[in-house]
């Protein structure tokens, strides 16, 4: 029980990071090394608003997976 719950939290924490990288920000930080929303030269116009709502979601769908398996795990350990 123990090491699933620390496997979970592992890949659910990489989730979690890789999901807020990839969101566009107001500057060009990670989100600008993947495609973020700024215009290029050539009419590229970024991201679309529907994949920065997915990310939205998954971000706090991914968290409260997060969180929950932290407070199992403290209430495990």
């Amino acid at each position: 029980m123990r090491l699933a719950l620390i496997i979970g939290e592992i890949v659910f924490g990489l989730a979690m990071m890789v999901a807020i990288m990839l969101q566009t920000g107001y500057t060009p930080g990670m989100s600008g090394a993947f495609g973020g929303g700024f215009q290029q030269p050539g009419g590229y116009t970024g991201k679309k608003k529907g994949v920065d709502e997915l990310l939205s979601r998954v971000t706090i769908v991914v968290t409260v997976v997060f969180t929950v398996i932290t407070l199992l795990l403290v209430r495990v350990w």
